[in-house]
C-alpha cells in the first residue's frame, strides 16, 4: 500500500514502547516499582503517541491523509499490559489527549482517544495463529536474548483478544468509517479481495502492489521481524492456511520447540482460535 496516491505511510510508532512494557512483565506488580522506573516506561508509550501525531499532522500539512501501520496489542500502554497481567496490580491510567480534540471521552480499549481512533479507516490484518505464533516465538527468541515461551513478555502476544475488542468497539461506535477486516490468505492468494477492500476503504486498487524490491533494513530488531517481506520481491505464495494440518503442526512445534513447549504452543494457538475465526467471519469478501 505504500504507492497509494494521497498517502503518506507512518509505520510502527509504538515498537519501541511495546517491547518496553512487555518486556518489564516479569519485574512483578508495576505500582511496586520506583516511580522513576513507572515514569520511564509511561513516557515510552507517550512518546509513540506524540511521534503518531506529527507525522498525521505532517501528512496533513503535504495536503495528504496518513497510512498507519501498527499491531494492536502495542496500542495497549503498560497499564494495561501489567493490570492484566496482575489483576490485582493498582495503576494510575495512563493518559492520552488527542491534539485536535484535548477532550476527548475515552471509552475504546486501547491507551489512545477515542477521538483520534474514530478519525481514522481502520483495517485489521489477520492471520492464523498457527501460522502467527509460532512465527513470533521464532523471531523474538532471535531478537532478544533470553525470550522463551515461558516468559510472559512472550506469550502475553500470543492472543487475538485486543483486536476483537477494539474491533467491536469500532462497530460500536464508528459512525462513519466501519471497521474491516483482511485474513492474510486473502492478501497472498487472492487480489479480487484486496480490491474489494480499496473500494470499500476508498483506496485506489490499481495501486496496489505485487512485486517490489528487496530491502535492507538498519535497525536489527526490525530487520527480523521484517526479515521475510524485506528478502522477498513480492507475495510470497504457499505461507497461507488454506491446506493446514494442525495436528501435524503440533508435531513439528514438538520437534522445534520441544516436546513441553510444543504442548503449550498448541494450547495458545487452540486458545486464541475462537476470536479468529469470529474476525474471520467478518473478513472483506471478493464481489
Amino acid at each position: 500500500m505504500s504507492k497509494q496516491p494521497g498517502y503518506q505511510n507512518s509505520g510502527y510508532k509504538f515498537f519501541d514502547a511495546g517491547f518496553i512494557g512487555l518486556g518489564k512483565l516479569s519485574k512483578g506488580r508495576m505500582s511496586e516499582w520506583p516511580e522513576e522506573e513507572r515514569k520511564v516506561t509511561y513516557e515510552a508509550f507517550k512518546k509513540g503517541f506524540e511521534n503518531l501525531q506529527d507525522e498525521v499532522a505532517d501528512a496533513k500539512q503535504n495536503g495528504k491523509q496518513a497510512f498507519i501501520k501498527e499491531h494492536t496489542l502495542f496500542l495497549l500502554g503498560p497499564d494495561k499490559w501489567f493490570s492484566t497481567f496482575y489483576q490485582d496490580d493498582t495503576l494510575e491510567p495512563l493518559q492520552l489527549h488527542d491534539r485536535e480534540n484535548p477532550r476527548s471521552p475515552h471509552t475504546n480499549p486501547t491507551n489512545l482517544p477515542d477521538s483520534f481512533l474514530l478519525s481514522m479507516q481502520p483495517i485489521f490484518q489477520i492471520r492464523h495463529p498457527a501460522l502467527m505464533f509460532p512465527s513470533m516465538l521464532r523471531v523474538q527468541s532471535k531478537s532478544f536474548e533470553g525470550r522463551n515461551i515461558n516468559e510472559p513478555s512472550l506469550y502475553s502476544t500470543f492472543t487475538l483478544s485486543p483486536s476483537r475488542m477494539l474491533f467491536d468497539w469500532y462497530l460500536i461506535n464508528a459512525s462513519h468509517w466501519k471497521p474491516k477486516v483482511i485474513d492474510a490468505d486473502d492478501i497472498m492468494d487472492d487480489p479480487n479481495v484486496v480490491r474489494q477492500l480499496c473500494i470499500e476503504t476508498q483506496l485506489d486498487p490499481d495501486a496496489v502492489q505485487y512485486e517490489w524490491e528487496e530491502r535492507h533494513e538498519e535497525n536489527p530488531i526490525f530487520a527480523r521481524f521484517l526479515s521475510t517481506i524485506n528478502a522477498s520481491k513480492g507475495v510470497v505464495k504457499g505461507l497461507d492456511s488454506r491446506t493446514l494440518d494442525l495436528a501435524a503442526e503440533k508435531a513439528k512445534w514438538m520437534q522445534e520447540f520441544g516436546n513441553e513447549d510444543g504442548e503449550k504452543m498448541a494450547q495458545f494457538v487452540d486458545d486464541a482460535m475462537p476470536d479468529y475465526e469470529y474476525m474471520l467471519s467478518q473478513r472483506v469478501r471478493a464481489a
